[in-house]
């Protein structure tokens, strides 16, 4: 476990990291790529908050969609700007955002005090950056959104808020609650929720299994992939408030709101997922009153196989992947990607 003290805002973040650099070598190469281009700046919001945005543009094309990327918890668009860029390929101008308290954004690191503000402040910056890359050559472009994880229950979370926002939304393996299998015992719980997270919200200090073990069928990936992102925890635990925003506040919500999502979605889950339980994404599509709707889960896969499966994901963490984990990536992006085309 390293320290973060040299991590915790984003002036700090940015200055390890200016916005020219990358900090994967999957963001690396394709910064550097022909075929498309990599516009990155700082979103500086009314309140003076500054959040972290790529904007990728196909070369020689005209765009026929807008695809929008929510990172997960404790993570940051160049984890992911290797994927999202073929969906650039396919004719997208794609938008990947470092949440705020996340990457390169505002924030202390990880730090989520309250879920609704939270949001708000995601609402702001697409407010700001989407209007203009709707309109094409005097048309509006449909929008499609993906999140992962913590940013799938956050793009569920959005959707039910304003339910035409989107023409359509992907959630992989959505953290719509915390399974059971990284939860502490009840008593702890209880500790928790009642003692520690109103006297030491900031603390790192959430009671729960390291979740790192969880992320892949192989438990050392998940490790390493934990310190190689430069700007995440670095295998801490979650901040007290954090942990209970997006352990309580957001799934209790959620519980009650699953009926009114109705924006067009496309769940995607591994069956053997330990980090956010797939029987909630069956839930979700159960109950929500979508007319347009479809469920994907995958046999076998765990949590941060869907996505992260990838050349420079591998070059990341220096390990290779497994034929099935590499399988299983493609596979979750193409269905992504079928989704989308046939809705376009």
């Amino acid at each position: 476990m390293r320290p973060i003290a040299h991590i915790l805002t984003g002036d700090q973040r940015r200055k390890l990291h200016p916005l020219t650099s990358a900090t994967t070598p999957g963001a690396a190469a394709e910064l550097i790529a022909a075929d498309i281009t990599v516009s990155r700046e700082l979103i500086t919001l009314a309140d003076g908050t500054s959040i972290f945005c790529q904007i990728v543009r196909p070369v020689g094309c005209v765009p026929s969609h807008v695809f929008v990327f929510l990172h997960g918890y404790t993570q940051q668009s160049d984890l992911h700007l290797e994927f999202v860029c073929s969906f650039a390929r396919q004719g997208a101008v794609a938008v990947l955002i470092d949440l705020p308290s996340h990457g390169r954004s505002d924030g202390l690191l990880c730090y989520i005090p309250d879920w609704w503000s939270w949001v708000n402040v995601i609402w702001d910056v697409l407010d700001a950056v989407l209007p203009p890359l709707r309109k094409q050559a005097e048309k509006s472009l449909p929008v499609f959104a993906a999140g992962v994880s913590l940013g799938g229950g956050l793009l569920a979370c959005l959707a039910i808020q304003r339910p035409t926002f989107f023409d359509g939304i992907m959630l992989i393996a959505p953290m719509l609650s915390v399974s059971d299998e990284v939860k502490p015992p009840m008593i702890v719980e209880k500790i928790f929720k009642y003692v520690l997270k109103p006297c030491m919200p900031t603390l790192p200090l959430t009671p729960g299994k390291d979740v790192a073990q969880f992320e892949f069928r192989v438990p050392e990936q998940g490790e390493a992939l934990a310190t190689c992102n430069p700007l995440s925890m670095q295998g801490l635990q979650p901040r007290l408030a954090s942990a209970y925003e997006f352990v309580f506040t957001f799934p209790d919500w959620l519980k009650e709101q699953r009926g009114n999502l109705r924006t067009p979605f496309l769940v995607l889950h591994g069956t053997a997922d330990k980090i956010t339980d797939p029987n909630t994404s069956q839930d979700l599509y159960d109950h929500a009153c979508a007319t347009d709707k479809t469920i994907k889960l995958y046999e076998g896969a765990f949590h941060v196989e869907l996505l992260q499966c990838l050349p420079g994901g591998s070059k990341l963490i220096g390990m290779e992947w497994l034929p099935e984990q590499v399988d299983m990536t493609n596979t979750c992006i193409k269905d992504m990607a079928d989704w989308i085309a046939a809705r376009v």
